[in-house]
C-alpha cells in the first residue's frame, strides 16, 4: 500500500504549467488535486483539505484576494499557501509576502525547487 507524504492542491488554469507541477509532486509521493477555476477552488479547499495549496495569482479572479480571505480561516492549509506568479511581477511577489504566503514561486517553476519548497512546508504539518 502506497502512503502519501502530503495532500497538495494546485489551483492553476494553465495546463502547460499545472501538469508538470502535478506530475513532479506525484513522483515525489504526494497526493495531488488540481483545479482550474476559483469556483472549484472554493469547494476543493474544503473537500480536499490540503496540507499545502499552490495558488496561481491570475486564476479566473485575483488569487491573492482568495488567499487573504482564508489566511486566518480554518480552511487555511496547515503547511501554507505557495503563490505562483509570473517572472517580473515584483509587486505581486511583495504583496504575497506581506500577506504571509509560505513561499512565492516564479513561473516557469523548476521541479527541484517545487518539490523542495513543498517538502520544507510539509515538515511543519
Amino acid at each position: 500500500m502506497q502512503t502519501h507524504k502530503g495532500r497538495i492542491l494546485i489551483a492553476e488554469d494553465e495546463l502547460r504549467v499545472a501538469q508538470p507541477l502535478k506530475h513532479s509532486l506525484e513522483l515525489a509521493g504526494h497526493r495531488v488535486a488540481w483545479v482550474t477555476e476559483m469556483r472549484e477552488l472554493r469547494e476543493a479547499i474544503h473537500t480536499e483539505k490540503p496540507d499545502v495549496l499552490l495558488l496561481d495569482v491570475s486564476l479566473d479572479t485575483d488569487g491573492l484576494e482568495f488567499f487573504q480571505a482564508i489566511r486566518f480561516a480554518p480552511e487555511h492549509p496547515p503547511g501554507g499557501v505557495v503563490i505562483l506568479t509570473e517572472a517580473g511581477d515584483v509587486a505581486t511577489r511583495e504583496r504575497a509576502q506581506q500577506l504571509g504566503a509560505a513561499a512565492v514561486l516564479v513561473k516557469p517553476i523548476a521541479e527541484e525547487d517545487l518539490v523542495a519548497t513543498v517538502e520544507d512546508l510539509l515538515a511543519f504539518v
